[in-house]
């Protein structure tokens, strides 16, 4: 698999090829991964994805009110990992970026309401009840983390696992 790498003047930027985006925008649960200033962890679920049309950026949507720690943090350094699991195989992909969080329209609440509803089904076939699913994918009031992408890695279970997209073990 080949990934587009350019420098800019914030560094490199990551290009997403069509099959990782496909992925990462399809029937996957999302955690996002961040730290305070003061280097402590906290961990959130996504609640939608999508890719900019550059394929540089994508936009993570995130409940503020059942994730305030990874809001708060997200807001305060903007440093984020994005894990993008398929529960069917758990094949997984990590970004790596910067975020900023921008406004949430009328687009992003559609965007989430699909994302719930097929992620809903896909762990329903993986025999998960929907009640527990309802706790842990919540559209309540929704913010937009917006992430200029870093690095991509390989996060399935083996030999591969953290190897960056487009390099070669």
């Amino acid at each position: 698999m080949t990934i587009l790498v350019s420098p800019t003047g914030a560094g490199r930027r990551v290009h997403l090829v069509s099959e990782i985006t496909d992925f990462i925008q399809g029937e996957v649960m999302i955690i996002l991964g961040t730290c305070s200033r003061g280097k402590l962890p906290d961990i959130g679920r996504g609640v939608g994805c999508r890719v900019l049309a550059a394929g540089d950026t994508v936009e993570v949507l995130v409940s503020a009110w059942q994730w305030p720690g990874t809001v708060a943090n997200l807001r305060d350094t903007g440093e984020v990992a994005v894990t993008f699991v398929r529960a069917a195989d758990y094949r997984a992909y990590q970004i790596k970026g910067r975020a900023t969080l921008v406004d949430c329209t009328p687009e992003h609440h559609g965007l989430c309401d699909r994302y719930i509803a097929a992620a809903t089904a896909a762990l329903a076939d993986q025999g998960v009840p929907t009640a527990m699913t309802e706790m842990w994918l919540m559209p309540r009031d929704l913010v937009v983390a917006h992430i200029g992408i870093r690095s991509l890695s390989i996060k399935t279970p083996g030999a591969d696992a953290g190897t960056l997209v487009g390099e070669r073990r």
